[in-house]
């Protein structure tokens, strides 16, 4: 869940050099983006099938039975921070309109799907001075301490894609509602933007937060804030989590509180269960929701490079290159020398072996 739930583990080892995690970090069972990534290099699947009922109070408890399947492909670039990923669902829905026709009707369709990427802009985690162990207190470690306040930060920016005109707007009654209120249809391509934090608290518990704008550049933009709580139990392969979700614009609002389990099977392999529903009646919603999350792991750890030392390397290396150069220019000169001095005697001894010859005047 979130790159919150079992990384949890492993986080004061990993997390403080890169967003890779030795274990897998699901988006499941919950709907919130974690701030962190799933690591460069890294391909992970996250699946999920659901079984949901609708009524509405003032469409005449008019109702909505189906099945969800949804699907969530993450993949990790090459700047450990960044992810893309793409989402959607198909539904399989009974829809009884107790409002207009009273009828029923069977409906199958791709719902909405979304492409985005996330950066993560700040992460409070590299700061080893902030999160070091005090070797000399006990208690101050099991306290929540003002940095544990400061929270990763990350940006998610995409595109919704409709394929279908049977969900609008988040409103499964549009349809029904559509001609007695005169709304549009929401645009093929709708842009969204979004942040996210993520704080963790006393090694066990971790909080999400998503605040994003959706449906960007229509007349109806959507609110979209998701609040999320997680907490490892005694057991670290397993953990639950709660989640509030509130969704406003001008045709549609909704509040969803959501509670779930899930369970590490491998370092790869993640089971989760969670159930939920609303708060109002306009509609009652309820669901139980079953998934797994996959991960496809070929991350390899680059070595950190410390650029001080990087330079101090480099420039000890061209300073011997320009010594040994200098060296090499004086050694020559030196053998210049030689040869030339080598040679004036060579030239003295050659002309001090002559006979001397001398010549006599006869008188």
């Amino acid at each position: 869940m979130k790159n919150k739930l079992f990384v949890i583990i492993l986080f004061s080892s990993t997390c403080l050099f890169s967003q890779y995690t030795e274990t897998i970090n699901s988006n499941r069972p919950g709907t919130s983006h974690g701030a962190f990534s799933v690591g460069r290099d890294v391909l992970q699947f996250e699946v999920g099938v659901k079984n949901y009922s609708l009524t509405h109070s003032k469409l005449n408890n008019s109702k909505i039975n189906g099945l969800s399947s949804s699907y969530n492909v993450r993949y990790g670039l090459y700047f450990e921070n960044l992810e893309i990923f793409l989402k959607g669902s198909y539904n399989f829905s009974d829809i009884i309109d107790n409002y207009k026709t009273y009828s029923s009707e069977t409906q199958k369709f791709l719902a909405e799907h979304s492409l985005g990427l996330k950066y993560l802009i700040f992460d409070p985690f590299k700061n080893k001075k902030w999160y070091s162990q005090d070797l000399y207190s006990w208690n101050s470690n099991k306290k929540i301490r003002w940095t544990d306040l400061i929270p990763a930060i990350s940006v998610f920016i995409g595109t919704d894609y409709i394929f279908s005109d049977n969900i609008q707007y988040d409103d499964p009654y549009f349809n029904l509602k559509k001609e007695s209120f005169g709304y549009e249809d929401q645009k093929t391509l709708s842009p969204f933007f979004g942040i996210a934090t993520q704080n963790h608290f006393l090694g066990k518990w971790v909080i999400v937060n998503n605040l994003s704008l959706e449906n960007i550049g229509s007349d109806y933009g959507k609110l979209n804030y998701i609040f999320t709580l997680i907490h490892n139990l005694s057991n670290p392969k397993w953990s639950i989590f709660a989640e509030y979700q509130i969704i406003e614009n001008d045709i549609y609002s909704d509040n969803f509180f959501k509670f779930g389990i899930a369970n590490l099977i491998s370092k790869n392999l993640q089971v989760d269960l969670n159930f939920g529903g609303s708060f109002k009646d306009t509609p009652t919603k309820s669901y139980i929701d079953l998934g797994f999350s996959k991960r496809f792991d070929w991350h390899r750890d680059k070595i950190p490079i410390d650029r001080k030392k990087l330079k101090e390397f480099r420039d000890k290396k061209k300073q011997e290159k320009k010594t040994e150069k200098s060296n090499r220019k004086d050694s020559k000169n030196v053998g210049k020398q030689n040869k030339k001095q080598s040679r004036q005697e060579k030239k003295q001894l050659k002309k001090s072996s002559k006979p001397n010859k001398k010549k006599f005047l006869i008188f």
